[in-house]
């Protein structure tokens, strides 16, 4: 029997151990539904988000392209990456956009797990301790409540890094192994980019267990080597962090974190209310968010396991006594003063964050207790093998109990066909936090206010401007402009997004101021008369510009670490290098030449200052029961005073049929013409369904039409004038396509 527990065949079977326990847990996860239309589907609609942006050839996007209605927001400026990234990178593997979010949950419960089977393996130096540790880890209440009751993908990948972290730290620290350096710099970065609130306290927490350690050991050096990494990580990480914590003053989500129900205030406990009353653990009600009972009495007796074995086991374990004791004080009212007044702490939000802190302390501490358990022999190992399976398992039937979607009132049934952007604005009319959360200052209507018809004697209308000539669009991507201007007067360009430091606006290439202008705050620039090109992109601020290069060099740094030599002046010049090469990189990702659509040269003039400057066709040819995907482009020089409907018809080219149409306002009606602004450039998607077409010549037309007189507005200049108002766009072949 003593080959069956060679190093290897152990960790084998650990993970498949662990793997299967995972799987088994996530079963009611891939049920249909959703834990939770709050954390959990705004993490959907992150992936959604991040998902066009790609689409649009933005690889890093700042904002939320299709957030307030059309308008943007500063999504991932402000809200770590990680987790969308992972979920876009399920999704290209051809899984929904739920789908991919529930896969970053799953995946990181295995991480998880498997992260703290190989800490506490190298910390008590005992397969079977470690694999008890992985599974009380994999159990925690408080995890699967993130999972399951919360859905906080963002959270859930933090906690599944936090014992790689823990390990990588220890053993750089106790040793001077570049992989364990470039690990723990690595680690760091991803625990930044993985979920801003809880790595407020994570980080610190492991450069405090790593001090602890060079303490015990009394090697200073070492925890400068360390603190060397941590820096290296934090610089890796740079590009997100910094300008979210330094901008964010520019945007409202301080008001809403340190408010109402989600303030500390609201969310702190007494002793008497801080763990739950029942020993099968709760994942709905009032003590959902008290910490689960069983946890803590198998903390308690790793606690006095460790008492009795303290001259057998690592000392570095009490480090995550003192921590549980700590986490479990802060839960408590007496508290209060830490929370208001220590910087930072209260961007934690809530106590129960950390929450995983203890989660971890336990299972480590628990794990501790079968660390003198002999495997060298099955007459030697099965009583204490036997023993922590029949403790996992009333573990596991203690966890899971209440994990069925029934019994979860959070639970809601939307599928894959409701990840859409209508469906996602429906939700911004009723208030979606993923909007919310990001106003800008600068905007003056709140964000439900923008899918609102503006009335015909709101005081706050603005005076129309002096419109140019012409004005035509001849490249475009949802953050960068081309256009052809021909203006016999100085005219005011609005576009249709929030102004955010970063907009640049130029007229031949040179400059031109820009500031938010109109009721909602829009990029806005003053143009001379003239014939000119003006580009208007979103570029970086001096906060973000300098925090890219932070870590592009950070990057070059770790690269240059890899690499097996030490030659410094190698070294330097190599980091040089990279850093240039990366950074000209980055620059070709984001330059002119890689727009999204090239629009159709086509303008119509309508009246009340409508015009229509350009369309996107990406062909003229369509299969029957396609889709025609179109993108309108329009300039507007005042507020309509009407909210005007949209038709596109499809014709036969005698016009004297029409087989197919969609009629509608602007974005689906979420984002009516009165609350245009003078000056105002509108793009924004529309299709037309084929459905049932039959193969042929056609024509597409287009127009607007009053819906209380059903009159349609009159086109007073185009070179394609059907009767009744109408304009030619193009003419189309709808085939039949093969199956």
């Amino acid at each position: 029997m003593r080959s069956w527990f060679s190093a290897k065949r152990y960790d084998l079977l650990a993970f498949v151990l662990l793997a299967g326990g995972t799987a088994a847990i996530l079963i009611p996860l891939w049920l249909p539904g959703i834990p939770n239309p709050g954390d959990f589907l705004m993490s959907v609609h992150r992936i959604f988000e991040l998902d066009g942006a790609w689409a649009n050839g933005i690889f890093y996007p700042r904002f939320g392209l299709d957030l307030n209605f059309g308008y943007t927001a500063p999504l991932f400026q402000y809200y770590p990456p990680l987790a969308s990234y992972l979920g876009l990178l399920f999704h290209s593997l051809g899984l929904g956009m739920i789908a991919s979010a529930k896969a970053v949950l799953s995946l990181s419960l295995l991480l998880a797990a498997w992260g703290m089977y190989v800490y506490a393996g190298s910390i008590l130096q005992n397969r079977l301790a470690a694999l008890v540790a992985a599974f009380v880890y994999l159990l925690s209440p408080y995890l699967l409540l993130v999972a399951y009751e919360r859905g906080a993908v963002s959270e859930s990948l933090t906690w599944a890094i936090l014992p790689w972290l823990v390990w990588a730290a220890h053993r750089f620290t106790i040793g001077r192994q570049r992989r364990y350096g470039l690990a723990t710099a690595a680690l760091v970065a991803l625990t930044m980019l993985g979920h801003n609130a809880t790595a407020l306290f994570v980080v610190p927490l492991v450069a405090l267990y790593v001090a602890t350690l060079a303490a015990l050991a009394r090697d200073w050096r070492a925890l400068l080597r360390v603190a060397g990494a941590f820096v290296l990580g934090a610089a890796l990480s740079a590009f997100y962090w910094a300008p979210a914590l330094l901008e964010m003053s520019l945007t409202k989500s301080t008001e809403f974190m340190f408010s109402g129900g989600t303030s500390i205030e609201a969310n702190v406990k007494t002793f008497a209310t801080l763990a739950q009353s029942s020993l099968v653990s709760l994942y709905a009600g009032p003590e959902r968010f008290r910490y689960a009972l069983w946890p803590l009495l198998a903390g308690a007796a790793g606690i006095v396991g460790l008492i009795l074995t303290r001259r057998t086991r690592p000392a570095i374990l009490w480090f995550w006594v003192g921590a549980l004791a700590i986490v479990l004080l802060v839960q408590l009212d007496a508290s209060l003063p830490l929370w208001q007044n220590v910087p930072f702490v209260r961007f934690i939000q809530f106590p129960w964050r950390l929450y995983g802190i203890i989660a971890f302390s336990i299972a480590i501490l628990f794990g501790a207790l079968f660390a003198g358990a002999r495997l060298t022999s099955w007459s030697a190992s099965w009583k204490p093998v036997v023993a922590a399976a029949a403790l996992l398992a009333l573990f596991a039937w203690l966890s899971i109990a209440n994990l069925r979607p029934a019994l979860l009132p959070n639970w809601e049934m939307t599928g894959e066909a409701d990840i859409n952007r209508i469906a996602m604005w429906q939700r911004g009319q009723v208030g979606y936090p993923l909007f919310g959360d990001y106003t800008l200052r600068t905007l003056s209507i709140d964000d439900r206010g923008l899918a609102l018809s503006r009335p015909v004697e709101d005081p706050m209308r603005l005076p129309p401007i002096v419109a140019p000539e012409s004005i035509e669009v001849r490249a475009e991507n949802p953050v960068r402009y081309v256009l052809d201007v021909r203006a016999a007067e100085p005219w005011t360009l609005r576009l249709h997004r929030p102004y955010f430091p970063g907009w640049q606006v130029t007229q031949n290439g040179a400059p031109v101021p820009v500031a938010p202008g109109g009721v909602g705050g829009l990029v806005s620039a003053e143009l001379p008369a003239g014939d000119y090109r003006v580009v208007v992109a979103f570029g970086d601020s001096t906060i973000r510009r300098a925090a890219n290069w932070i870590s592009i060099v950070a990057l070059a740094i770790w690269l240059v670490w890899l690499l097996p030599w030490r030659r410094w002046w190698l070294d330097l010049l190599l980091v040089v290098v990279l850093a240039a090469a990366i950074g000209a990189y980055l620059a070709w990702l984001q330059s002119d030449g890689r727009f999204a659509r090239y629009p159709l040269t086509t303008s119509a003039q309508f009246e009340e200052g409508i015009r229509l400057t350009g369309i996107d066709l990406p062909g003229m040819r369509y299969c029957t029961d396609d889709m025609i995907p179109l993108r309108l482009y329009w300039f507007t020089d005042r507020t309509p005073v009407t909210d005007y409907k949209t038709f596109l018809h499809v014709v036969t080219p005698d016009d004297a049929a029409r087989v197919a149409q969609v009629d509608t306002m602007p974005f689906d009606g979420f984002n009516p013409m009165t609350r245009w602004e003078p000056g105002e450039l509108v793009d924004y998607a529309q299709e037309v369904p084929l459905d049932g077409v039959a193969p042929g010549a056609y024509t597409l037309v287009l127009g607007l039409y009053d819906q209380e007189t059903m009159q349609n507005l009159r086109v007073l200049d185009s070179a394609f004038v059907l009767p009744g108002d109408r304009v030619r766009l193009a003419d189309l072949e709808i085939v039949e396509c093969g199956s």
